[in-house]
């Protein structure tokens, strides 16, 4: 008969063999190390991919539009800017939380060995804060003269061409 379908006193085995504590959190801090530093590749990957993509976008449009400046281009030139300037605010987000956790698994084994922690915090970010951060302003910077060149085009300072005749 189990212990657990008589009243007796529930006895308590103590794991002799295994893994300790300390040891899967440092499995688990490691493991999540290693995320952060994929999350911060994928960062720097998304801005070269951005601005590799932001010149054969406009090329691309002003072909389509017969070879003409438009609003068109401007506006694409944008929308790419934005869609990555997304995608790298959310992965700097989830980055930022991976390092939160990182400081609570900390923190619990130097409450295991009675040592004192005390390091500096990773501040929790919002996903408004992971959008505006000092290292999104690569995108306010590629921004800045499609919406200057918009703005031109518009006033009539920048001409589209004369389409050459075929």
């Amino acid at each position: 008969m189990s212990n657990s379908l008589n009243n007796g006193p529930a006895t308590t085995q103590v794991k002799t063999e295994g893994p300790s504590a300390d040891s899967l959190d440092k499995e688990l801090i490691d493991q999540l190390h290693a995320a952060t530093l994929k999350a911060s590749d994928s960062c720097f990957e998304i801005k070269k991919l951005c601005a590799t993509v932001l010149v054969p976008t406009g090329t691309l449009v002003a072909l389509f539009s017969n070879r003409n400046l438009g609003v068109a281009v401007f506006v694409a030139g944008i929308l790419v800017i934005s869609f990555f300037w997304m995608a790298d605010a959310v992965s700097f987000y989830y980055q930022r939380r991976i390092r939160v956790k990182m400081e609570e698994i900390w923190e619990r084994r130097a409450a295991r060995c009675d040592e004192q922690w005390d390091p500096p915090r990773t501040k929790k970010v919002s996903p408004l804060e992971a959008a505006f951060n000092g290292s999104m302003s690569f995108y306010a910077l590629l921004a800045a003269p499609v919406l200057l060149g918009c703005l031109l085009y518009l006033m009539g300072v920048i001409e589209s061409p004369v389409p050459v005749a075929q």
